[in-house]
């Protein structure tokens, strides 16, 4: 016999567009019936018994958070790390002490979130040298762009001053030809990732996906597009999926990454991998699926990496990380293979290209063939780029965090504080130009959680430091106009979410026939405004996933 249950008294946004709040869901099984008036979906029921209700008494429920960009097995790793966000170099330095003296046998040490403007001179090794000069010390940048490594890191690297940069990055040195143990863009992806993966173990990935799964479900997250995938955290997730029966306790979406390095062969063999694993893994949908691939193509703003069409405010620039050529041959082929394609691109030079590229893609596969790309990001953007990224039909993944107050005079500085920073993150020209859009994390850059992360994309003002009061700084307040609305921020978070990675079918929003995916509050946004949002770390209640209720809160 099915199990049938009425949610009712409550405040349920669908993220149906227009549909306004209901009070009363049905559901049965793992699928909702109906959602609406309590006493019309009784009427409807009437004939039908059992029935469980569930008195919500007067509590918010939103369609399951489905985070858009992230990094499942970093953010559960990251959990453990010692945090240096907005840390001078002498607290680094204190933190790194007493790290050490609370583990004293530790073989390394693993830290995470530092800023650029915050340390108070660029970092170098000789800093972490002072303090550590035996162990190696591995420091990831808030945007994971760059590692910050002491001289016993670079020592366990095998890396040398002669060791030539890598495609895409590198490794920084100073005006004596001496490394100062800051890695730039391939030189982390490419020697200090996957160098730190060979030090775990199954298990130790494993319990990193656990950590990560407890922690998204306690904040309502019911599904995820994991935007870096590597063979080693694929494997992790395809034991998790077997050990807890032939499932996940969320839905994974994952893009499997694709480097610059090496020959043309090289980038097609990593393309017919992806599409390989898609094949092998259709029995895994929708707990566990390849979407596509993932291609990082350009750095960041805040070390000057990103690729934009004007200089920094040093006279640099940056070059793209993959060549035009090659870029071109990549998309095409993975548009040609039914893969989708997400591009990392964050200057206005790197998202024009993408664009660029997936318009050729178009060209040659065909503008009939089936396609639903995505650009990441895409922090530094013109309003013709955001038209024509609607015209093609390309998703717009975006994350309110990483234009929060607490990196905003970092990244101003960087461009020069130039007209560039006038359109900062301009979301709601993607509303107006109508693109389809979705917001992610993009964990473990930030916490993955969602709510303080739509605080900032409703209000411009901080959620990353909920100890910093809301600026009254004239160039932040003057971003605001760049705001989305709450009801933007929730259905990009969920429907928005869900439909760029092709899971709008039966995730992303509560009405008939879609998964019981949702989660419930203990805060109202709706009447008590989105500033109940900025420090909503734990505000879910519960979550349900499929019908079945995967958290409570205690």
């Amino acid at each position: 016999m099915a199990t049938r249950r009425l949610f009712f008294n409550g405040k349920i946004f669908t993220s149906v567009r227009d549909e306004g709040l209901q009070e009363a869901m049905l559901i049965e099984d793992d699928r909702v019936m109906c959602v609406g008036r309590e006493a019309d979906l009784q009427e409807q029921d009437r004939e039908k018994s059992p029935i469980d209700k569930v008195d919500l008494k007067g509590a918010v429920v939103l369609p399951g958070i489905v985070d858009g960009h992230t990094h499942l097995v970093m953010l559960g790793g990251s959990l453990n790390k010692v945090k240096m966000l907005g840390k001078t170099i002498a607290q680094v330095q204190q933190a790194l002490v007493e790290t050490l003296k609370a583990k004293p046998h530790s073989p390394r040490i693993l830290a995470m979130g530092f800023l650029f403007d915050a340390l108070g001179a660029r970092p170098h090794r000789k800093y972490l040298d002072e303090v550590v000069p035996d162990v190696p010390v591995f420091i990831d940048s808030s945007d994971l762009h760059s590692t910050w490594l002491n001289t016993a890191a670079i020592r366990a690297l095998g890396i040398t001053k002669d060791t030539p940069d890598p495609k895409g990055g590198s490794f920084e040195k100073d005006a004596d030809g001496e490394l100062t143990g800051l890695f730039l863009e391939t030189a982390t992806a490419e020697h200090v990732w996957p160098y730190l993966a060979q030090q775990l173990t199954l298990e130790d990935r494993l319990k990193y996906l656990k950590d990560m799964f407890s922690e998204y479900l306690a904040t309502g997250v019911t599904g995820a597009t994991e935007m870096a995938l590597e063979s080693y955290d694929l494997e992790a997730l395809e034991v998790y999926y077997r050990r807890h029966g032939n499932t996940l306790p969320i839905r994974i979406a994952a893009h499997c990454l694709v480097s610059p390095s090496g020959s043309a062969e090289d980038r097609r063999k990593a393309v017919m991998d992806a599409l390989a694993h898609k094949q092998r893994l259709t029995s895994h949908a929708p707990w566990l699926r390849i979407a596509g691939i993932k291609i990082i193509s350009d750095g960041v703003v805040d070390s000057c990496t990103a690729y934009c069409s004007k200089p920094y405010f040093d006279g640099s620039t940056a070059e793209p990380i993959w060549p035009r050529n090659e870029l071109f041959e990549t998309v095409a082929l993975a548009d040609q293979l039914g893969l989708q394609v997400a591009v990392h691109a964050i200057g206005d030079a790197a998202v024009d290209q993408a664009l660029d590229a997936f318009e050729h893609a178009i060209n040659v596969n065909g503008a009939n063939h089936p396609r639903r790309h995505r650009i990441e990001h895409l922090e530094v953007v013109n309003k013709s780029s955001i038209e024509r990224l609607t015209r093609l039909g390309i998703v717009a993944s975006l994350q309110p965090v990483h234009a929060d107050p607490i990196y905003l005079p970092n990244w101003q500085k960087m461009l020069g504080y130039d007209e560039r920073i006038d359109r900062a993150f301009p979301w709601s020209e993607y509303v107006d130009a109508q693109s389809k859009m979705a917001f992610g994390s993009d964990a473990p850059t930030a916490p993955h959680h969602c709510f303080p992360n739509m605080y900032t994309a409703t209000t411009r003002q901080s959620s990353r430091d909920p100890t910093i009061p809301p600026s009254q700084d004239p160039r932040i307040i003057a971003l605001s106009k760049w705001c989305v609305s709450l009801d933007v921020a929730i259905q990009n978070y969920t429907l928005g979410s869900a439909y760029a990675c092709q899971a709008e079918g039966y995730s992303g929003s509560l009405e008939r026939g879609k998964s019981a995916d949702f989660c419930v509050l203990d805060i109202d946004p709706f009447a008590n405004g989105v500033e109940t949002l900025r420090e909503a770390q734990k505000a879910v209640t519960q979550t349900w996933v499929a019908g079945k209720i995967v958290y409570q809160k205690p």
